[in-house]
């Protein structure tokens, strides 16, 4: 959602109308504007020589500036690609023009219509650095994000796999078989749904040769969930392989996927985790707490302790009300604030927990609830006579973040210099 800066929630958010952009809308999205994802996908061209990164970009058609053209509604982005090595040299650029257009216009808001454009990216061995720019030609304003990937040896093994993509949108031919999907670049999933797939492709050297697929997806708590295996044997070189997971046996929040491929003697794995957030009012008690417990980044303590000591009918009943004066729709059916809220608390508990403390209590996590994700992100892991820190910049809202690692294990604070930037 448009700069969810939950300091706003109870007062001015949802003030607004959800008219489309070309004359008013509300910032209900991400961070910047146009807020994007972006990600690296790896894998290789189809007789296995070379290398290829698929740079992968997705912006919402409610993150976009449309102005109507007689009788239609048209946005229109510019995005650039640069690519440096470790040497800090370019070894790749482009810059691609997209037009988007509806002639309907309640799908100028559209929170289900994801744009997803990709460039392939051939590139040798090395580790690279990449900055994706966007910019919204309606609105002139722009938005970075950096992404840092390594390139493998080819040469190491018989065979190849690729990294894994996670999708629920895709289209079939007559015969049922997947010929296109939108990628689910975040990983992170409604509560509903039947399914949810996973997508990777592999090479072998011969293909009278065995290729063993195992694939693994254990809770947050480290048990086994899902365990399968199959295997390949005289078929094409390369292939496609898409794995379909029943959503309705996961109850918990979040999950790891691995994936192992052996050929001859040698194995090559990918991870991936994936979360699920609340959309609908969680059922069960602990669940509920938990939900509550949560909205302390939205609601003052005493309000938040007041409705855990309530019997578990009355506590239902609050979250019920509160969400529902803070849905921004109420024509839809969804709560596009909750899920987005619950999203980003699913994003941190997934990306910043430590060993001691859940990622959604971090400070990084604190900070990535209220503000979204930031604009840019520069780290300092190791450097000589510093502790490890990060800079969070956040461009189009004048705010900047330092989170200091104290132990060097991984738990990040706030430095106290940048509290008052939490709240002004």
């Amino acid at each position: 959602m448009k700069s969810l800066k939950i300091v706003f929630l109870i007062t001015g958010l949802l003030a607004g109308s959800l008219l489309a952009q070309y004359r008013l809308g509300p910032r209900l999205s991400g961070i910047g504007l146009p807020f994007f994802r972006t990600s690296v996908f790896r894998s290789f061209t189809h007789n296995g020589k070379k290398r290829i990164a698929r740079l992968y970009l997705q912006i919402l058609n409610d993150d976009l500036t449309f102005v109507k053209n007689q009788d239609r509604f048209e946005a229109t982005i510019q995005y650039e690609i640069y690519v440096n090595n470790q040497q800090k040299e370019a070894v790749y650029n482009k810059t691609t023009r997209q037009k988007i257009v509806t002639n309907n216009f309640d799908e100028t808001n559209s929170r289900k219509i994801n744009n997803t454009f990709s460039s392939d990216i051939i590139l040798p061995a090395g580790i690279y650095d990449a900055v994706v720019t966007v910019l919204d030609k309606n609105s002139n304003k722009q938005v970075n994000r950096k992404l840092h990937f390594k390139i493998d040896d080819l040469g190491k093994t018989d065979f190849l796999m690729s990294d894994v993509l996670f999708f629920t949108d895709y289209t079939t031919d007559s015969t049922g078989r997947v010929v296109d999907f939108k990628p689910s670049l975040s990983g992170n999933f409604s509560g509903g749904g039947k399914y949810i797939y996973f997508y990777f492709t592999s090479v072998v050297k011969d293909s009278l040769d065995t290729l063993n697929v195992k694939y693994t997806i254990r809770d947050p708590f480290n048990s086994i969930n899902q365990f399968n295996q199959y295997n390949i044997c005289r078929k094409p070189r390369f292939q496609e392989h898409f794995i379909r997971l029943n959503r309705q046996l996961f109850d918990q929040n979040r999950y790891e996927l691995e994936v192992a491929s052996t050929y001859h003697n040698d194995t090559i794995k990918a991870r991936r985790l994936f979360s699920f957030f609340w959309t609908i009012i969680p059922e069960s008690p602990k669940d509920l707490n938990l939900a509550l417990e949560q909205m302390r980044y939205i609601l003052d303590a005493d309000s938040v302790d007041w409705a855990l000591k309530q019997p578990y009918k009355e506590k239902k009943a609050y979250f019920k009300r509160f969400w529902a004066r803070m849905d921004p729709n109420k024509i839809t059916q969804k709560n596009e604030l909750m899920e987005e809220f619950y999203r980003r608390v699913n994003f941190a508990t997934e990306n910043f927990s430590t060993i001691t403390i859940e990622g959604w209590r971090t400070d990084r996590g604190r900070i990535f609830i209220k503000f979204g994700e930031p604009d840019d992100i520069e780290r300092h892991p190791f450097e000589m006579n510093t502790t490890p820190f990060e800079v969070w910049r956040y461009y189009n809202l004048r705010k900047v973040f330092v989170f200091v690692d104290r132990t060097g294990f991984g738990d990040y604070f706030l430095d106290p210099h940048y509290l008052d930037e939490e709240y002004n």
